[in-house]
C-alpha cells in the first residue's frame, strides 16, 4: 500500500523504519515545522523529520495540515492510507478522505485507557503494571477510532517514562505494517472502543515537577518514574542543621515495602521514608550537572541518613484518572 506518513516525535521512528522494510511504500513524509531548541535556540527539525531526511526522504513541513492548499496537495499523492503517529496536529475528515482507505494512528496505550497527549506517562503515574500500544482508525474523535490491533507489555518496577516510551515505540512499530497487510487483503475490520473504560492522559507541564513523600511508596515511585525525564521531580536535599541545600531532579527509584521512616527523611542505604514504606533512590541529576547514581551522588555531596528531601508538593499526590 502507498502510505502518506504524518509524524513528528521519535515515537514514530520504529514504525517508519518498519514500513520502509515492508512490502508497503512511503510515498510522502509530513512533519511539523522546525522549532527553536537547545541553549542557542537554533531552529531544529523534529526527530522524525531529521530521521526521514537522513534516509533520503523529502520531508514536507506543515504548520497547518488541514489547510485547503495542503489537502489539495495530499490528493495529488494518491495515497492508499494516511499513517499519523505523534504528529501533533489533528487531521480533518477532508484530509483523511484524500487517501483511499482513510487514516490510521499508533497510540502509546491500550485504548480506551489514556486518551490524550501523555499516555506513556499516565500509565506509570496511575500505578499500572502493564500497558501497551494500539493501532486505531483516525476519526474526528481524538484517540476514539475503532481498534485495529494492539499489543500489551509489562511496566518494570524501576522503569521510567522515557524508557517505556522507547519500548512502546518498538513494540508498536511492527503493528503498523501488519495492519496494512490486512488492509491490502481486504480486511478493514476493527472493534469499537468501550466508552465506559475511557480515561484521560493530559499534557504534562513544568508545574507537575514535584513529589509528595507523605504518599505511599508505590505512589511516590510512580510519580518520580512517570515524570522522568520530563518535567521531572525537583527536590532539595537539606542537611540536618539546615546549612546545606542541594537542588536535584529525581529520575529513578524503587518502592520498598519492608522499610519505614519519617516521610521525606533519608534513611539507611539511602532510602527515603514515605507515608507508607520507603523508596530506594537510584538515579539523580544534581542541578547543573550530569546524571549519576545515588552512591556517586552521596559520595560527591555528602548525603547521609538524617537529611531531608523537600519538594514543592501539592497537598496530595493525585494519579492520572
Amino acid at each position: 500500500m502507498k502510505v502518506l506518513f504524518f509524524a513528528s516525535g521519535a515515537f514514530a521512528i520504529p514504525a517508519f523504519d518498519a514500513l520502509r522494510k515492508s512490502a508497503h511504500s512511503i510515498v510522502g513524509v509530513v512533519s511539523q515545522p522546525d522549532r527553536p531548541a537547545g541553549r542557542g535556540r537554533s531552529l531544529t527539525s523534529t526527530p522524525l523529520a531529521a530521521h526521514a531526511a537522513a534516509a533520503g526522504f523529502d520531508v514536507k513541513k506543515i504548520q497547518n495540515a488541514n489547510s485547503p492548499e495542503f489537502i489539495d496537495f495530499a490528493a495529488t499523492i494518491h495515497a492508499d492510507v494516511i499513517a499519523a503517529i505523534a504528529f501533533g496536529q489533528k487531521l480533518s475528515d477532508e484530509l483523511l478522505a484524500s487517501a483511499t482507505c482513510g487514516g490510521i494512528n499508533l497510540h502509546g496505550s491500550l485504548l480506551p485507557a489514556f486518551r490524550g497527549a501523555a499516555p506513556v506517562n499516565a500509565a506509570i503515574l496511575s500505578g499500572r503494571k502493564t500497558t501497551g500500544v494500539t493501532v486505531i482508525r483516525l476519526t474526528n474523535v481524538m484517540d476514539g477510532g475503532d481498534i485495529l490491533a494492539s499489543r500489551e507489555t509489562e511496566i518494570g518496577d524501576t522503569q521510567t517514562a522515557g524508557e517505556l516510551h522507547d519500548q512502546l515505540a518498538v513494540l508498536g512499530g511492527g503493528l503498523v505494517p501488519m495492519v496494512l497487510d490486512r488492509f491490502e487483503s481486504g480486511d478493514f475490520s476493527g472493534r469499537p472502543q468501550q466508552l465506559e473504560l475511557v480515561s484521560k492522559a493530559p499534557k504534562l507541564s513544568k508545574a507537575m515537577a514535584w513529589v509528595d513523600f507523605t504518599a505511599p511508596a508505590e505512589a511516590v515511585s510512580a510519580r518520580i518514574r512517570g515524570l522522568s525525564p520530563w518535567p521531572g521531580c525537583q527536590v532539595h536535599f537539606v542537611s540536618p542543621d539546615g546549612t546545606r541545600r542541594i537542588s536535584a531532579q529525581l529520575l529513578r527509584c524503587r518502592a520498598e515495602q519492608s522499610g519505614a521512616g519519617p516521610a521525606g527523611t533519608v534513611l539507611h542505604n539511602l532510602q527515603v521514608g514515605c507515608g507508607q514504606g520507603t523508596i530506594q533512590l537510584m538515579d539523580i541529576v544534581p542541578q547543573g550537572r550530569k546524571q549519576m547514581d545515588v552512591k556517586a551522588f552521596a559520595n560527591g555531596y555528602g548525603l547521609k541518613p538524617g537529611w531531608q528531601v523537600k519538594s514543592g508538593a501539592a497537598d496530595t499526590l493525585s494519579a492520572v484518572q
